[in-house]
């Protein structure tokens, strides 16, 4: 074999090898979507429900190119709701844990209220905000800060706990401040949690923002529900729960990415 073909086997199998990946990534991403279709598929022709309950998911897709204007409106509603709320949300949780951190007594006065606050029913929550306020950006934002402030309180507690009490006792063996030991130890050990309550936080915003807007909103995807509803529009209702489980997806996705990017301990 001459050294042009013995250079040339290897390449042929590393793209060979390549191509097997590609094939393998694309089977598993198509595995989820099409067992959905299939059990869509599935209740259509066994439930004997009307078509404006469970409508056929080309007639979906049809809807999301048809009526891509009035949706792509509604839609930046509420990614503008739910990308305040987690901002509101992670700013309040991040603050509270740094401030049990660094001043203990405060978690018994104020962890109660948490506590309460985070299991509040949502409609009792929206009702109160609705007559407080109305039906304002400031409403909606407030339910979906506090449907996510809790995990990124609990979760950043648990991080800054997590930090390594020997570079601890350095820090302080060095005679290191407050700010100078949270800054170089405390915070790079709660980052993976924090990144972690985003997981939880960031895709439920994107839930929670819509069921807020159901109940009070003349504008959002959770109006876009209720008008379909009113008007026998289940492809539309649909429609909007694909994109709603799409966004949280890609979510997920990109916090993972870059929790993967921030953890330090890679």
């Amino acid at each position: 074999m001459s050294g042009a073909e013995a250079v040339r086997v290897p390449a042929e199998a590393q793209r060979a090898g390549g191509l097997r990946a590609l094939a393998g990534s694309l089977l598993r991403g198509l595995l989820p979507v099409g067992s959905i279709l299939g059990l869509w598929y599935f209740a259509i022709l066994t439930s004997g429900l009307p078509a404006f309950v469970i409508p056929r998911p080309e007639r979906v897709l049809e809807t999301l190119v048809e009526d891509r204007a009035f949706i792509a409106f509604h839609l930046l509603s509420t990614l503008e709701v739910a990308a305040l709320g987690l901002l509101v949300a992670n700013v309040a949780g991040v603050g509270l844990a740094v401030l049990f951190d660094s001043l203990p007594f405060t978690r018994p006065l104020l962890m109660p209220a948490a506590i309460t606050l985070r299991n509040v029913p949502y409609v009792a929550l929206v009702s109160v905000l609705m007559l407080a306020i109305g039906d304002t950006t400031g409403s909606k934002v407030a339910v979906v800060a506090l449907s996510g402030f809790f995990p990124v309180l609990v979760n950043t507690m648990q991080g800054l706990r997590a930090a390594d009490s020997v570079l601890l006792d350095r820090m302080r063996i060095l005679n290191a401040g407050w700010w100078e030991i949270f800054r170089l130890v405390r915070l790079p050990f709660a980052v993976p949690s924090i990144v972690a309550a985003q997981q939880i936080a960031g895709t439920s915003s994107i839930i929670v923002a819509i069921s807020a807007e159901w109940m009070i909103s003349s504008e959002g995807l959770g109006y876009v529900i209720n008008r379909a509803m009113q008007t026998y529009r289940g492809d539309q209702v649909y429609a909007v729960a694909l994109i709603a489980t799409g966004l949280s997806l890609v979510v997920y996705a990109l916090v993972q990415r870059l929790g993967r990017w921030f953890d330090w301990r890679r």
